[in-house]
């Protein structure tokens, strides 16, 4: 048969209309929608830091434009937002339907919460206290690194490994315990043998296995809570949690990734309020409370108790440096010429350097527990069969 001939055989040999109608609501639908459903969630939740830190450069961009123009930021961002351009989002244009009820900036980014990270935010307000918002435009751009560790991590292990791997492990255990442990126990038990692999093995390990994934799901999952829900989500917490109020804070100071933030943010605040001649004792509260978090701010309260017995600036932050180096870096920067900001300069991108290293290194850390645990759970699972199976060869069977 020609090639020619054997187009009209394969023709009809095809499925029609109605055929291809059954194969795609039967095959591929139910596969391709949960698949292209979770592939969308996936996107949603990756994009969500990246997004929020662009978000918080675009509007440090129109203030600073805003000031070297010579313009009120107001009028400012409300001329962009008349433009009816949808790039900015609809936070934005909600921080301008604010500003046109007569809100000032401050107050009107208090009633957008999501639109800036806490810090500054705070940084802002400190900003609106000195009357010069340029003089602390500087210490805010430095947060705007955070989003691309953030979305590292959350690609590393909450969506590679913890949204998939570990909930299909925490099924099959149960499953495997409930289902297939008396099959082989009845099969032992016909034969007149012990079942020594699968209970020796899976039945011993069984619980210390669904505990240690049970947790690094918790862990995988309470990461991509906080990351995707962003300061919303964890002021709504703390505010529904009173007995707890401070909890956040407490928890944030105690990741070594965010300490070193948390450090990072205050001395470049610092710098720049010491360089504006502030007061030291009003610089420190200040640069405290543009940390957003209350348990380093009540820290700062103790370092200004300090100034006011008497000590001086570089004894008194000794409580908010667990290293030493702030304060060595504190005291070049009142001998030196360049001023605050640019003797702690190096400090704040080490700092900076060392919170992505923590960071990325305690997300591969996990997804690397992730993997070897669901390996070891797989691999005790095959050996306990195929230790019964031969068991079962090796042993002289007697029927009941």
């Amino acid at each position: 048969m020609t090639f020619v001939k054997l187009i009209p055989s394969l023709a009809a040999g095809a499925p029609s209309g109605s055929g291809a109608l059954q194969v795609l609501n039967g095959w591929l639908l139910p596969v391709l929608l949960p698949v292209g459903a979770a592939a969308a969630v996936v996107y949603y939740i990756n994009r969500r830091p990246l997004r929020r830190q662009e978000g918080a450069r675009f509007l440090l961009d129109l203030i600073e434009s805003a000031l070297q123009q010579g313009q009120s930021i107001e009028h400012h961002i409300l001329s962009l937002a008349r433009s009816r351009d949808a790039s900015p989002g609809v936070r934005f244009h909600l921080l301008a339907a604010y500003l046109e009820k007569g809100y000032g900036l401050v107050p009107a980014l208090e009633q957008v919460p999501d639109l800036l990270p806490p810090q500054v935010l705070a940084m802002l307000k400190v900003g609106q206290t000195l009357g010069d918002f340029s003089r602390i435009l500087p210490a805010c751009r430095l947060l705007l690194h955070d989003g691309t560790s953030q979305t590292r991590a959350l690609i590393n292990y909450e969506v590679a490994f913890g949204l998939v791997l570990n909930p299909m492990m925490l099924v099959l255990l149960p499953v495997w315990s409930a289902y297939f442990f008396p099959v082989f126990s009845n099969v032992a038990a016909t034969l007149k043998t012990e079942p020594a692999g699968v209970h020796d093995t899976l039945q011993t390990w069984f619980p210390f296995l669904f505990l240690a994934q049970m947790a690094l799901l918790l862990a995988c999952y309470g990461s991509a809570v906080f990351l995707f829900g962003g300061t919303r989500f964890v002021s709504w917490l703390q505010a529904g949690v009173r007995p707890l109020k401070n909890w956040g804070d407490w928890l944030f100071l105690r990741v070594p990734w965010r300490r070193k933030r948390l450090q990072r943010d205050f001395s470049a605040m610092l710098g720049l309020l010491l360089d504006a001649g502030v007061p030291e004792e009003r610089a420190l509260n200040l640069a405290a409370f543009s940390t957003a978090n209350r348990i380093f701010m009540r820290r700062a309260e103790q370092a200004a108790e300090r100034l006011r017995q008497g000590a001086a600036l570089t004894e008194a932050v000794q409580r908010l440096d667990d290293t030493g180096e702030f304060r060595w870096r504190l005291a070049n920067g009142a001998h030196g010429t360049r001023g605050f900001f640019s003797a702690l300069a190096g400090w704040q991108a080490s700092l900076d350097a060392k919170a992505f290293q923590l960071e990325q290194a305690a997300a591969h850390a996990l997804s690397t527990s992730i993997v070897l645990l669901n390996a070891v759970t797989v691999a005790l699972v095959a050996a306990g069969v195929f230790q019964f199976i031969s068991h079962l060869t090796q042993t002289p069977f007697q029927f009941k």
